[in-house]
């Protein structure tokens, strides 16, 4: 019989979110490299067989056992013919993708990955990937494309293989491992409930101005919390970039003070929507790839976790002030990501007393660093149903200088409009922090 495993803390999430959905599409991950380049599908096919052989985490099985859901590792599975698909107009391509989407990917069946090779209708060529989330985050998945591209490469110039990554089986035994220790767990306890004590209760605080219809009626019977539409909600994803210039002195400014870049773009972000509502007391979330040593780091699978992150902003303090304090703050908290997120949840509505069917949680960051070789454009896809208002992700190419914004919003709450006008404040807020950092926060015009 194979070795059966629990799963992580980061595909309980995901699980979670199927369970109590009645659109299991959640846990799709559909993403794409795109090329003017020639390639060769055949080549290509053979490439991506490789990867599966390669990577361990593309061989997760799941089964039922005892009422649990657990995994195992294939050693090999059969060998994929990939799709190969042309597309004549946009519209005829758009969708084949809406039709990708709606359909959850069976990872119970054994499918975790559904790949497609595709001659786009503007010429260029595509490599698609549909994947299950509970074996691929998007760290994982750029480490996956990055893995496949240098595969390809070695094989059409008839060169040795890349180095292979390491095996995600041995992240999910060290995990099983940690689990075991419950002194973790009472430590994790303690600091968030000390969190929410010492704090009052945290308000929602959109990416737009409190004039949201919807926010106005929450307003008026006093609440502080936005009503939770689960994962039922319509969505629809806009990419925004960040200017170079504005990058180049973020990056300046964070090489200078010796900061870290996620944490000034995460800060800044919350900075913004707290500014534009007035708020002081707001709760982001924040996603982390939880990658802390060699194993991980060189190692495709999920390990993304979510963590609330409890920001009382003080509009006296200058902005190097409460970047430096948050810093130090967020360094302490991610020594406590192994807490369960539904027990942060629960523990969350029990101090201040809020429904199970409210949010605080008013936008999801997420820095995902991407490294494309030159002429290769990645797209992700909004899976157009998800359960919190506002899902970002700051995809973040170091080798080529760039970044991309993707706002995945609920269209009930969040217009097109609404996101263009906060993405140009962030803008505005993140040129005038790196300029003058020691600025006020009250004095901060956007």
């Amino acid at each position: 019989m194979k070795k059966l495993y629990s799963l992580t803390a980061s595909q309980d999430v995901v699980r979670l979110q199927c369970k109590y959905t009645l659109f299991k599409r959640v846990v799709n991950i559909i993403s794409s490299v795109k090329t003017k380049k020639h390639l060769d599908f055949k080549l290509l096919e053979k490439s991506f067989n490789l990867l599966v052989e390669r990577n361990d985490c593309l061989r997760i099985r799941f089964v039922k056992y005892k009422g649990q859901l657990k995994q195992y590792f294939e050693e090999k599975v059969d060998y994929y013919n990939v799709p190969i698909l042309e597309f004549k107009t946009e519209n005829e391509q758009e969708k084949f993708l809406d039709k990708l989407r709606k359909k959850a990917i069976k990872y119970q069946k054994g499918v975790v990955i559904e790949p497609y090779f595709i001659k786009t209708f503007d010429g260029k060529n595509m490599i698609l990937f549909k994947v299950c989330h509970l074996i691929l985050d998007m760290y994982g998945l750029n480490m996956i494309y990055k893995d496949f591209l240098e595969i390809y490469k070695s094989l059409s110039e008839d060169k040795p293989l890349p180095k292979k990554l390491e095996d995600f089986e041995k992240v999910v035994i060290k995990e099983e491992e940690n689990n075991r220790k419950e002194d973790t767990y009472k430590k994790d306890l303690e600091f968030f409930k000390n969190i929410l004590d010492s704090n009052e209760e945290p308000y929602y605080a959109g990416i737009q101005p409190q004039d949201e219809p919807i926010w106005k009626k929450q307003m008026k019977k006093g609440k502080r919390a936005m009503k939770m539409f689960f994962i039922q909600n319509d969505t629809l994803g806009y990419e925004h970039k960040i200017d170079r210039e504005i990058l180049q002195k973020v990056e300046k400014f964070a090489t200078d003070n010796k900061m870290s870049l996620p944490n000034i773009y995460f800060y800044a972000m919350a900075l913004c929507s707290a500014k534009i509502n007035n708020f002081k007391n707001i709760l982001p979330l924040q996603l982390c790839n939880c990658r802390g040593n060699a194993l991980d780091k060189n190692t495709a699978g999920t390990k993304v976790q979510s963590v609330g992150t409890y920001l009382n902003i003080d509009y006296d303090k200058t902005f190097m002030e409460s970047i430096e304090e948050f810093n130090k703050y967020n360094f302490t908290l991610f020594r406590h990501l192994s807490f369960p997120d539904q027990d942060f949840e629960m523990l969350l509505h029990k101090t201040y007393g809020s429904s199970m069917l409210e949010t605080y949680y008013h936008l999801t960051f997420s820095f995902i660093p991407f490294v494309m070789p030159k002429d290769f454009e990645f797209n992700i896809y909004s899976n157009k149903k998800c359960a919190l208002p506002c899902y970002i992700g700051l995809m973040y190419d170091f080798e080529n200088g760039s970044a991309l914004v993707n706002y995945d919003v609920q269209t009930k709450i969040i217009s097109e409009n609404d996101v263009a006008t906060f993405h140009k404040r962030y803008m505005k807020l993140l040129n005038e922090i790196a300029e003058n950092p020691n600025i006020k926060i009250k004095e901060l015009n956007i």
